[in-house]
């Protein structure tokens, strides 16, 4: 699989675009495409769209509602700074078994990773 290889300023541009108009489609109630969005901005590594996509999931909104997606992106956006998130993520967590939870934990474990391989790309040189 090739990885699409940004600088990190064209991905911070991509994301904000991508930030920007999740925000702009939410405002005018049009949540199918804002959590599109908000999930093209999360997987660039944009925390604050990580932290809206998983309460859209939390509540159903535009999405299916989904404790368990909403534990993966919640934990994303907390890992990634969201100041927020950790609030959110309690409510989900409240919803989900505990295997439920280490599923969910899982997904957003392989979630990190595609975001880390971005930041990555083909510019990566082994120091070693």
């Amino acid at each position: 699989m090739t990885v699409k290889s940004w600088s990190t300023a064209e991905r911070e541009r991509l994301a904000n675009a991508h930030f920007v108009q999740a925000s702009r489609d939410a405002k005018a109630a049009n949540l199918l495409s804002a959590a599109r969005h908000f999930r093209r901005a999360a997987l660039l590594g944009h925390a604050r769209s990580m932290y809206y996509l998983g309460v859209q999931f939390l509540q159903g909104k535009g999405v299916p509602k989904s404790a368990y997606h909403a534990f993966c992106w919640l934990t994303l956006a907390q890992i990634f700074g969201d100041q927020q998130a950790a609030t959110a993520l309690q409510r989900a967590s409240q919803a989900l078994t505990s295997r439920e939870e280490l599923l969910a934990s899982r997904l957003a474990a392989d979630r990190f990773e595609q975001i880390c391989d971005l930041e990555l790309g083909d510019a990566f040189q082994d120091q070693s």
